[in-house]
């Protein structure tokens, strides 16, 4: 499994295998991205070939328009795990630029030819547009596919609860605290990861010692408290956790950077999770919005009951 920058590296590399490539940013990589990949895949077994993925690290929004570009729900790096997670062997993270925006739809398919001679099928979902102005669509890539001998094969959106699963929908529940629907459209629980970072210990004062990250996505989950499960970088071992994410502003005050405050509900070894240690956090259910208390004893008596909210969340399970 590999990841390239480019196109031409990606021929270059398997010109003797059959390829069969999947085009699309792939944000979140959700439900209905995984029906293309898997599609993808299948059309790559059949050729004994190799099944890729053609994304972008960053919106062609932001390139095309900046002003209206989405907040991406991940990082360039986790996106390219869960693509070849996913059973795709290679991954082409290529920039989005002026050079790309440029291609004639008409001209698109020859395009990737060029660079790719072995490519024999291209897999994409129905509302896929490409090309110059975005003029192209998936019937245009059919139509031109077919004229050169190229498969193409067109994925019909994924539904859930009557709407077509898509990145732009995930940001909108992600933001809204509706973490459960976030996690069915994903397919699998949202996932923090980052070093721990040192905090002011306020938490352990009054018996809640926690794990601090300081993380801010482009697209942000709902301030507020979540349960979760912890894990340590290996993945392993697992354990039951509330966690706040958000400014802190009963205990900080003008800051705008969020931060994530992790509580396990086992005992953690403090001598394995030292400061810079990697951890990631699933969050699995979202149990209220993050608000200021007029007190300490306030914020420990809420926090007290966010825990036992949590652990009977966990029991009930």
């Amino acid at each position: 499994m590999e990841i390239f920058s480019s196109i031409q590296e990606l021929g270059k590399t398997f010109s003797k295998r059959p390829i069969a490539l999947s085009i699309g940013m792939f944000d979140g990589v959700h439900l209905g991205h995984k029906e293309v990949l898997s599609a993808t895949s299948q059309l790559a077994l059949s050729l004994s070939g190799i099944s890729c993925a053609l994304t972008f690290p960053m919106h062609p929004a932001s390139y095309l328009r900046p002003d209206k570009a989405p907040p991406l729900i991940m990082c360039p790096e986790e996106k390219a795990k869960l693509l070849l997670g996913s059973g795709i062997q290679a991954v082409v993270m290529r920039e989005f630029d002026q050079s790309f925006s440029s291609i004639h739809a008409d001209d698109f398919i020859d395009f990737l030819k060029a660079r790719i001679p072995s490519l024999f099928a291209v897999c994409v979902g129905r509302n896929f547009k490409f090309g110059k102005e975005r003029t192209g669509d998936s019937q245009l890539l059919a139509k031109k596919g077919g004229n050169s001998g190229i498969k193409i094969e067109i994925i019909d959106s994924k539904i859930m609860d009557g709407q077509a699963i898509s990145s732009s929908r995930i940001r909108i529940a992600l933001s809204s605290g509706k973490i459960d629907q976030v996690n069915e459209m994903l397919g699998r629980n949202y996932m923090i990861g980052g070093p721990v970072k040192i905090g002011k210990g306020i938490g352990r004062k009054f018996g809640f010692p926690t794990l601090n990250l300081d993380w801010d996505p482009e697209s942000r989950p709902a301030y507020g408290v979540y349960s979760g499960f912890l894990y340590d970088e290996s993945g392993h071992p697992r354990f039951s956790a509330v966690a706040n994410y958000g400014l802190r502003p009963t205990v900080e005050s003008g800051d705008s950077i969020p931060k994530l405050e992790i509580h396990a509900l086992n005992d953690l070894n403090s001598e394995e999770w030292k400061p810079e240690k990697w951890v990631n956090m699933e969050l699995c259910k979202f149990i209220r919005v993050e608000k200021k208390f007029e007190s300490i004893d306030q914020l420990s008596e809420q926090i007290s009951e966010d825990k036992q909210t949590a652990i009977q969340w966990f029991e009930g399970k």
